[in-house]
C-alpha cells in the first residue's frame, strides 16, 4: 500500500513532522504534524455522522486533503462535486448525507494522532465526469485505485523532478481527479509542499513562478489563455516541469507554451472512469505520438481502444469510447466512438461535423451538440477567426450561417444540418478549463443576445449586439412601448464580458451605474469594455451612433462580498 494512504506512514520514508505539506499564502507552511492533527480533528467530526456520504468542496487544498482523510479514517465516503454552485448541491441532497461545509473540525487532539490502517478496497471515493460529453455521472473510486495511480506517476516522473525542492502550483481545481492527484495526493506522497490555492489569474502565477522553484499542474485552455504582455521570461527558469490535461495542446498553445515558459508540457490522457492511460511530451517533435504509462497494457479492435490498468477497479479489459491508430513510436488519437448521435434514426458524427466547419477556414474553434426539445437538432457554437468575424458582419448571420451550412452539405446527411448558430470569442469552462455540453448549452439560452465582435485585446472589446424583439426581456416591458429592462442590460455586460476577458469568480457589485436612454427592440447596439486587470474591473457602455445608453463600472472578485 502506497504510504501517502495513511497519514501516520507521511512521517516516515525520510520525512519528518517538521517537513513541509502545504505552503500558505503568507508564505509559512504547515508540517505533515499539522496535517495529522487537522485531519484526527475532521475524523472526529465525521464519525459522529449517521449517515455515510459526505460532499467535501473546499477551494483550499489543504483543507480538502485533511477532509478527505478525515473522512476515510472515520469509515466514510467522501464524495467530491466539481463545484458548489446552489444547483449542484441541490442534485447532491439525494446522493449524500452531509455536507462537510457545512459542518466544523472537532477539537485539537491532546496528544499525536493515531489512525487504523485503511483498506484499499473498502475506502472508497466518489468523483464526478466532467459532463464533457453528456451529464455528469458518479464514478466510485476504490482507494487502492488511487494509490495505483500515484504509484504510476511516480514511477513515470520521479526521477526527472529529483533535484532542488520545489513547490506544486496549479491553476486547475483540486475537485477532480487530476487537479486531485497532481496537486495533492502525488505531493503528498513524494511529501512536496504544493499551494494550498490555485491560481487563478496569469499575473497571480507570475507572482509566485518568480519567487519559487515549482512544478506547475494546468490544462489547455489555461496555458492557451497565457498572455504574452506578462514578463514570463523571469519565471520560465524556475520551473521543473509543466503538466497538462483536459484535453490535447493544439499546436497554437503548444508553441505558446515553449515561448513563454521555455519548455513543452507534459501532457496527460485518460479519464475519470480509466485514470491516466497515457502521456507525451513535444519539445522537440509536434507530431509525437503517445506513450502508454508504465503498468498499462492496451489492444486495438478496429480502431476501438480497450485497455487493462491497475488504476481501474479489477484486472479486466476495459473498452473505451476513444479511437486510436498505433504507431511504431506510440499511438494517436482519432476522436470518440459516443460523439455518434442518432437523429431521425439516423447516425451522425459531431467530429465530422467539426471538422467539416473548421475545414472552411472562418474558425479557430467548432462545439456541435445536440440540443433538447420534442425534436433534436444540432446547434454550433463556433470560435471565428478575425476573418470569420468579418464575414459575419458583412454578410449578416443569416447569409453567413447558409455559406457554411453549403459547405457540409456535401459530407454531412440532412438530418445532420444546424439548424442553430452561436458565436463568441471562447468557450465557456469549468475550473479544469474543460468545454462541458451543458456550459455551451448556454450559450443556446434565448436570454443570451447575439453579437458580433468588432474589435478586441486583452484589454478593451467593442461587440455589436442584435437586440430582437423576439428576446424574452421584452416581454412586459411595456405593452405598446417596449423597452430594454436596464437589468437585462446589467445581465448582459456581466455575461459578455465574462466571456470575453478572465474575471475573477464572483460579480461583486456595480459603481456609476448610468442609464441615459432607452434601447427598442429592433435595433442595435455598441456595447463596450475596458478591463482594469489590476483591480478586476470592467468598465461598460452601450451605445448607438452618437447617443449614449447606459454605462457602469463592474467589480468582480475571488470571494463573495
Amino acid at each position: 500500500m502506497p504510504d501517502f494512504l495513511l497519514p501516520r506512514h507521511l512521517l516516515k520514508s525520510g520525512r519528518s513532522a517538521t517537513h513541509s505539506v502545504a505552503v500558505q499564502n503568507d508564505e509559512t507552511s504547515l508540517t505533515f504534524a499539522d496535517f495529522a492533527r487537522d485531519t484526527a480533528r475532521w475524523q472526529q467530526t465525521f464519525a459522529t455522522l449517521a449517515g455515510q456520504r459526505i460532499s467535501l468542496y473546499d477551494e483550499d487544498a489543504y483543507q480538502l486533503a485533511c477532509m478527505l482523510f478525515g473522512a476515510w479514517h472515520a469509515g466514510k465516503t467522501p464524495c467530491l462535486p466539481a463545484d458548489n454552485l446552489p444547483a449542484t448541491r441541490a442534485a447532491l441532497r439525494d446522493i449524500v448525507d452531509a455536507f462537510a461545509d457545512e459542518l466544523s473540525p472537532g477539537a485539537t487532539p491532546a496528544g499525536a494522532p493515531s489512525f487504523s490502517e485503511l483498506c484499499d478496497n473498502t475506502a472508497r471515493l466518489v468523483l464526478f465526469t466532467s459532463g464533457s460529453t453528456g451529464t455528469p455521472q458518479a464514478i466510485d473510486k476504490k482507494l487502492g485505485q488511487l494509490g495505483e495511480e500515484v504509484a504510476t506517476l511516480a514511477r513515470q516522473w520521479e526521477a526527472v523532478l529529483q533535484g532542488d525542492p520545489v513547490v506544486v502550483l496549479g491553476t486547475v481545481s483540486h475537485q477532480h481527479i487530476y487537479g486531485l492527484l497532481f496537486r495533492v495526493l502525488w505531493p503528498l506522497s513524494a511529501g512536496r509542499p504544493f499551494e494550498r490555492l490555485r491560481s487563478t489569474f496569469p499575473e497571480t502565477l507570475l507572482h509566485r513562478l518568480r519567487d519559487t522553484p515549482a512544478i506547475l499542474v494546468s490544462s489547455p485552455a489555461h496555458l492557451k489563455r497565457l498572455p504574452d504582455t506578462l514578463d514570463w521570461a523571469s519565471a520560465s527558469t524556475q520551473i521543473a516541469a509543466v503538466f497538462s490535461s483536459g484535453g490535447p495542446l493544439d499546436k497554437e498553445a503548444l508553441q505558446r507554451c515553449k515561448s513563454l515558459l521555455g519548455q513543452a508540457p507534459h501532457e496527460l490522457y485518460g479519464s475519470t472512469e480509466t485514470g491516466g492511460i497515457a502521456t507525451r511530451c513535444r519539445q522537440h517533435d509536434d507530431e509525437a505520438p503517445w506513450q502508454v504509462l508504465p503498468g498499462l497494457e492496451l489492444r486495438v479492435e478496429g480502431e476501438q481502444l480497450s485497455l487493462r490498468s491497475p488504476h481501474l477497479p479489477d484486472a479486466h479489459w476495459h473498452t473505451t469510447a476513444d479511437r486510436i491508430r498505433l504507431e511504431e513510436s506510440g499511438f494517436v488519437l482519432l476522436g470518440r466512438n459516443d460523439r455518434i448521435v442518432k437523429l431521425e434514426e439516423k447516425r451522425i458524427s459531431l467530429d465530422a461535423i467539426e471538422s467539416a466547419l473548421m475545414a472552411c477556414g472562418a474558425f479557430s474553434a467548432v462545439k456541435a451538440v445536440v440540443l433538447p426539445g420534442a425534436r433534436e437538432v444540432i446547434g454550433i457554437a463556433a470560435l471565428p477567426t478575425p476573418q470569420g468575424w468579418s464575414e459575419l458582419a458583412r454578410w449578416g448571420r443569416r447569409e453567413f450561417a447558409a455559406r457554411h451550412l453549403e459547405a457540409l452539405k456535401s459530407s454531412i446527411i440532412a438530418e445532420g444540418l444546424p439548424r442553430h448558430w452561436r458565436y463568441g470569442a471562447r468557450f465557456p469552462a469549468d475550473a479544469q478549463g474543460k468545454v462541458t455540453v451543458a456550459r455551451l448549452l448556454a450559450w443556446f439560452d434565448p436570454r443570451r443576445p447575439v453579437w458580433h465582435q468588432a474589435s478586441r485585446s486583452t484589454t478593451e472589446a467593442q461587440i455589436i449586439i442584435d437586440v430582437d424583439a423576439a428576446l424574452p426581456d421584452f416581454a412586459g416591458h411595456f405593452p405598446g412601448a417596449p423597452l430594454l429592462p436596464g437589468v437585462t442590460q446589467l445581465d448582459w455586460a456581466i455575461r459578455l464580458g465574462r466571456e470575453l476577458f478572465d474575471l475573477p469568480e464572483h460579480f461583486i457589485g456595480v459603481d456609476n451605474l448610468k442609464f441615459q436612454s432607452i434601447i427598442s427592440p429592433d435595433s442595435q447596439v455598441t456595447l463596450s469594455f475596458t478591463h482594469d486587470t489590476d483591480r478586476h474591473t470592467l468598465t461598460f457602455a452601450y451605445t448607438s451612433g452618437t447617443l449614449q445608453h447606459a454605462s457602469g463600472r463592474l467589480c468582480f472578485g475571488a470571494v463573495p462580498c
